[in-house]
C-alpha cells in the first residue's frame, strides 16, 4: 500500500512537471504568436504610411494646378522622395511573404514613374505658366500610377488583414490551449495535494497503528520478561535441584585454575571428601601423581577445543587413597564471567573388573574351543581310520562265515546252523554300523564345497533311485516347488535322501503319502517333510536324533540309528536346526532350516 502511495505521488509529481513544462511551451507559442501580430501591424502601418505619401503627393500636385503655389509643388517632392525608403522598409518587413514582394516590385515601378513626372514638372515649370505641368499631371493622371499605387496597396493590406484574421485565431486557440493547460495544472497540483494530503493521512494513520503496535510489543515483552524471569529462577531452582540431587556424581571446576567450584552431593559420597574439602580442592587433587603430565595436557587441548574430552576414560583418587576407574562427561560453560565445565562422572571399575575377568575367560575359551576342535578333528580321524581299519578284518570273518553257512548249512544240527546264522547276520549288521560310522565321520564342518544348490534336482534325482521302493508300497509322493538353496550338495542330496527312506521304511497299514515342501523365511528357507506313517511319541523326540539310537527293534525295522544323527549334523553344518512334530499313528513331519546365501 505504501509502495502505492508513492507511486501516486510520483506520478502526480511528474504530470504536474509535465503540465509546467507544457504551460512554458504554449506561452511562448503565444508570445510568438504576439510578435507576429505585432509584425503584422506594423506592416499595415507601413504600408498605410506609403499609402499617405502616396496620396499627400497627389494632393500637393492638385493644389499646385489649382493655386500655382510652388510650396505645394516642393512639399509634392518631398513626398516622392520619400516614398523610395517607405516602400523598401515594407519590402524588409515582408521578405518572409513571396506574395508580399511581386505586389513591392510594382509598387517601386508606380513609384518611381512618379518620381520621374515630378521631376519634368519641377524642369517645365515657368513662373506664371502652368501649362506645361498641368499637361504633364495630365497625361499622368491617364496613365493612373497613383491608382495603381493605391491599388497595391490596398491588396498589400488586404493580404496582411488576412494574416491578421489567421493570426488572431490563432492566437486565440493557443491563448484556449494555454486556459486549458493552466486548468490541468491546476488540476494536477489538486491531485497532488489530494494524494499528498491521503498520503500523509494513511502515515499518520499508520504511524498511529504502529505506535499502538509498539505499545502492545512492549507490553507483552514486558509480560515475556517477566515470565522468562520466572521461568528462568524456576529453570535455576531445577537446576539446582537437578545438580545437587543427581545420582550421579558432578562438579564445576575452573578452566584456569582447576579449582573447584560447585560439588554435588553424589560427588561427595562416591570421593569421601566433604563439600567444604571439595572446594578447597583442584582437579590435580583427585588425580593420581603419574598423571598429573597427562592433566596438564589434557587443560592445554580443552584451552584451545573447549568441546575436547566431551566424553573419556580417566583414573581418580578417592579421599582413602582408593584408585577408581571413572568416565567423564564434560561441558564448557560460563560460570560468573568465568570460563569452567560441568563434569558428571560414572563408577566404571567393578565394569572394568569384570569386562577384564571376561577377557580372560573369553581367551580361555577360545583356548578350550581350539582344544575342543582339535579334540574333534582328532576324533573324527580315529572314526575314519578306525572304521576303514575294521573294515577288512570283517569282511574276512563275514566272507568265511558265509562259507561255512554256504557249505555246512543242513549237514550240523538244527543248533549249529542258528549260531551260523547268528554269526553271519552279526558280521552283516557290524559292517553296516562302520560304513555308517564312516559316513558319519565324513560329514565335516568346512564350507568349501558349498555352491549354489537346486533342491528341485536333488529330490529328482533321489526319485529315480527310490523308484522301485515308491511303486513296491505303493506310496503317493507329492513334491512342491523347492528352491535353490547354499550348501553342499552331496550332503543336502544325503539329508534329503536319509528323510525321504524313512517316511517310506516306518510306514502304516494306510498307502504312504509323503510330502516334500519348502516356505521362504527372511534369512533361509523352512523345509518339511511330511508323512502318515507310524508316528513317534513326543518323549522320544530327542533321541531319534542322537547316534546309535533306536526306537524299534531291528528284527521290525532294520537299520542302525545313525540316519537321522547324520541329517542333524548336516543341518547344522549348514548353519540351520532340524525338529520333529510327530504323534503315535499320525504320522510325522520332520522339519529343517536352510540358509538363502553363504
Amino acid at each position: 500500500m505504501a509502495n502505492k502511495l508513492v507511486y501516486g505521488v510520483v506520478v502526480a509529481i511528474v504530470s504536474v512537471l509535465v503540465i509546467v513544462v507544457l504551460s512554458i511551451w504554449q506561452y511562448r507559442r503565444i508570445q510568438d504568436t504576439g510578435g507576429i501580430l505585432r509584425h503584422t501591424n506594423e506592416v499595415l502601418a507601413q504600408t498605410q504610411r506609403v499609402l499617405n505619401n502616396e496620396m499627400q503627393y497627389e494632393l500637393n500636385v492638385k493644389n499646385f494646378l489649382l493655386t500655382g503655389d510652388s510650396v505645394f509643388l516642393q512639399i509634392a517632392g518631398d513626398s516622392v522622395a520619400n516614398l523610395p525608403a517607405e516602400i523598401n522598409l515594407v519590402k524588409t518587413l515582408t521578405a518572409d511573404n513571396p506574395v508580399q514582394q511581386i505586389y513591392i516590385d510594382s509598387l517601386m515601378a508606380y513609384a518611381g514613374r512618379n518620381t520621374a513626372t515630378l521631376d519634368k514638372i519641377i524642369r517645365e515649370y515657368r513662373p506664371g505658366s502652368f501649362s506645361g505641368p498641368v499637361q504633364l499631371i495630365a497625361g499622368d493622371a491617364k496613365a493612373g500610377p497613383s491608382h495603381e499605387i493605391q491599388d497595391i496597396i490596398g491588396q498589400m493590406q488586404q493580404e496582411e488583414r488576412r494574416l491578421l484574421d489567421i493570426r488572431r485565431k490563432s492566437s486565440q486557440n493557443k491563448a484556449s490551449e494555454l486556459q486549458w493547460v493552466l486548468w490541468a495544472l491546476i488540476a494536477a497540483v489538486v491531485m497532488l495535494a489530494l494524494v499528498t494530503f491521503r498520503k500523509i493521512r494513511l502515515d499518520l494513520l499508520q504511524e498511529k497503528k504502529l505506535t499502538e503496535r509498539l505499545h502492545r510489543f512492549n507490553t507483552e515483552l514486558e509480560a515475556q520478561v517477566q515470565l522468562q524471569t520466572t521461568n528462568l529462577k524456576a529453570s535455576e531452582d531445577k537446576y539446582k535441584t537437578l545438580f545437587y540431587k543427581s545420582p550421579l556424581p558432578k562438579w564445576i571446576y575452573d578452566e584456569e585454575t582447576l579449582c573447584f567450584i560447585e560439588v554435588n552431593d553424589a560427588a561427595v559420597r562416591l570421593y569421601g571428601y566433604s563439600r567444604e574439602t571439595f572446594l578447597q580442592m583442584t582437579l590435580r587433587d583427585i588425580r593420581p601423581s603419574d598423571e598429573m603430565a597427562g592433566l596438564l595436557e589434557d587443560m592445554d587441548v580443552v584451552k584451545r577445543d573447549p568441546m575436547a574430552y566431551h566424553e573419556s576414560l580417566r583414573r581418580h583418587k578417592k579421599q582413602t587413597g582408593e584408585i577408581m576407574d571413572v568416565l567423564v562427561t564434560g561441558h564448557p560453560i560460563m560460570m560468573d564471567g568465568r570460563r569452567a565445565r560441568m563434569v558428571a562422572v560414572v563408577d566404571i571399575t567393578e565394569r572394568k573388573r569384570q569386562e577384564e575377568q571376561l577377557r580372560l575367560l573369553n581367551a580361555d575359551l577360545g583356548k578350550r574351543a581350539s582344544e575342543l576342535a582339535a579334540s574333534n578333528a582328532e576324533l573324527e580321524r580315529f572314526a575314519y581310520i578306525a572304521s576303514h581299519d575294521l573294515q577288512e578284518p570283517l569282511r574276512m570273518v563275514s566272507s568265511f562265515l558265509q562259507l561255512l553257512q554256504k557249505r555246512y548249512k543242513g549237514q550240523l544240527d538244527q543248533k549249529a546252523d542258528q549260531y551260523i546264522y547268528y554269526a553271519v547276520d552279526g558280521a552283516e549288521r557290524m559292517k553296516a554300523l562302520i560304513m555308517d560310522l564312516l559316513e558319519y565321520s565324513r560329514v565335516g564342518s568346512s564350507k568349501d564345497n558349498f555352491d549354489e544348490v537346486d533342491t528341485a534336482v536333488i529330490m529328482q534325482e533321489i526319485g529315480d533311485i527310490f523308484r522301485e521302493r515308491i511303486i513296491a508300497v505303493r506310496a503317493r509322493v507329492d513334491i512342491d516347488l523347492l528352491p535353490k538353496v547354499w550348501g553342499d550338495k552331496v550332503q543336502l542330496t544325503q539329508l534329503f535322501q536319509n528323510l525321504l527312506s524313512n517316511a517310506l521304511k516306518y510306514h502304516s497299514e494306510r498307502l504312504p503319502s509323503i510330502r516334500v515342501h519348502a516356505r521362504e523365511e527372511a534369512a533361509y528357507w523352512l523345509f518339511s517333510v511330511a508323512d502318515n506313517g507310524i508316528g513317534i511319541d513326543p518323549q522320544f523326540f530327542h533321541k531319534i536324533f542322537i547316534i546309535f539310537q533306536r526306537l524299534h527293534n531291528k528284527s521290525d525295522y532294520s537299520g542302525t540309528g545313525i540316519g537321522l544323527a547324520i541329517c542333524k549334523k548336516i543341518v547344522e553344518r549348514h548353519g540351520g536346526r532340524i525338529w520333529v512334530e510327530s504323534r503315535p499313528g499320525e504320522g510325522s513331519t520332520f522339519y529343517f532350516t536352510i540358509c538363502k546365501k553363504g
